[in-house]
């Protein structure tokens, strides 16, 4: 792999302010009041400059949209429970046997009982003989 293969490929030319050094440095001042003179955003943009107020407003909504995004993403959360050895055992010759993953054959099992009218469910969950 050489140099050349990490080169952008896509994106166009970017056109670039030109300025001296010097009106760089002296544009630092201005900069660090938070009014930079050469150095904003590029000039094909066309959002607005924002205030520091709005740049940490609009950066905190972008962190809640991705932390939505990221969670609408997800169709399965990670849960932690007890269950006995016998329980264990029986789990693991389910998915043997069945070749489908321990946490498939529990949603199954969640889906079917959750599926029957209430009567059935707590006539099977109060008359299971597992404690």
């Amino acid at each position: 792999m050489s140099l050349t293969d990490l080169k952008k490929g896509k994106g166009g030319p970017v056109k670039k302010k030109s300025f001296t050094v010097d009106e760089f440095i002296s544009d630092a001042e201005n900069y660090a009041k938070g009014k930079p003179e050469l150095v904003k955003r590029g000039e094909g943009s066309d959002e607005p400059s924002l205030d520091l107020a709005q740049a940490i407003a609009f950066a905190e909504q972008q962190v809640a949209d991705k932390e939505k995004t990221k969670a609408s993403n997800k169709p399965f959360r990670h849960a932690t429970f007890t269950l006995s050895e016998d329980a264990i055992a029986q789990l693991n010759k389910l998915a043997k046997d069945s070749k489908l993953a321990k946490s498939h054959i529990i949603r199954i099992l969640i889906e079917h009982l959750s599926s029957q009218d209430q009567q059935k469910q707590l006539s099977t969950l109060l008359g299971s003989k597992t404690l």
